[in-house]
């Protein structure tokens, strides 16, 4: 199977290609990674170009602004980006007749009346930003792929940039010590990139590839409060003690950009599909363990 994965650069596509060079379902697959260095995801001539010249069996579309408040304030480059560039893979995929694996977001949903078994495929989206409202488009989008998959995920984390990982960026604050709120009541599922670049990795080697919309998530609910707290913990417990965050409430928050404040995915489909994600307490400990080793690499080396 040849792979294309955009935003290879991004940390979930770091993770998804590290995991793929070591799954031994997937270590001799050929895999090309692209991203903004190589070319602008909104450009079809260069998206047509890219792929038609590798011919991808699968492209896995991971490109795309992510950050609420980015989206925002840079309107235009949301849509380039986010609704444009999925558009320019998407017939890009029809034209060579590859199949397609979108990433979108449980902000699609507002949050308002969450079920009590969580967000299904089966729910009725409704955006309360721009962010949320361009991920909705490219699953619309994405869907006139005649093969495709919808993944939505939540509050991923495990990457290098402070502004879009919160794991991180709680451990950093700390660390410079400064004062930490979170916010106890807004209420998902976080996800490690680790994790959902594994299930990616097992939903295309499936005999049959699963089409449609696909919720993926480690498992069980958190707060921005409870993620931060264990992460702080689980990384330096001492750091914690001296520079423990502090609860906020959600509705006294100001956000740049609407924010559902219940947006927990129900994993059921996923289940039927033969994946059991871990628990994010679990991804939590196994990440902080990372970030711990490569502290003590930097020591070493300084």
């Amino acid at each position: 199977m040849r792979l294309y994965i955009t935003g290879a650069d991004g940390s979930l596509g770091k993770a998804l290609t590290q995991e793929l060079s070591t799954d031994p379902r997937t270590a001799d697959w050929p895999v090309l990674g692209v991203s903004v260095a190589d070319f602008d995801i909104g450009d079809e001539h260069a998206v047509t170009a890219s792929v038609e010249s590798f011919r991808p069996d699968i492209v896995l579309h991971l490109a795309a602004i992510s950050i609420v408040a980015a989206c925002e304030t840079d309107t235009e480059l949301a849509l380039r980006v986010n609704v444009a560039g999925v558009h320019q893979v998407a017939e890009a995929c029809r034209r060579t007749g590859s199949r397609m694996v979108y990433i979108s977001s449980d902000y699609v949903f507002d949050g308002v009346s969450a079920p009590e078994d969580d967000y299904r495929e089966t729910d009725v989206p409704n955006p309360l930003s721009l962010y949320a409202l361009t991920k909705l488009a490219g699953e619309q989008i994405a869907e006139r792929v005649p093969e495709h998959l919808v993944v939505r995920t939540s509050w991923l984390f495990g990457g290098a940039a402070e502004n879009n990982d919160d794991v991180l960026a709680t451990i950093r604050s700390a660390e410079r010590g400064e004062r930490q709120e979170l916010i106890d009541d807004q209420y998902s599922r976080p996800t490690y990139t680790v994790d959902l670049a594994r299930a990616l990795i097992h939903l295309i080697t499936l005999d049959e590839f699963p089409t449609g919309l696909l919720h993926v998530a480690n498992r069980n609910p958190a707060t921005r409060y409870e993620l931060g707290a264990r992460a702080l913990n689980e990384y330096d417990p001492k750091l914690c003690a001296e520079h423990p965050p502090t609860a906020v409430s959600f509705d006294d928050c100001t956000f740049v950009g609407g924010r559902p404040k219940a947006s927990v995915l129900n994993t059921d489909r996923l289940a039927r599909l033969g994946m059991t994600m871990p628990t994010w307490q679990d991804a939590v400990s196994r990440h902080c363990a990372v970030l711990r080793d490569e502290a003590e690499s930097r020591k070493a080396t300084a």
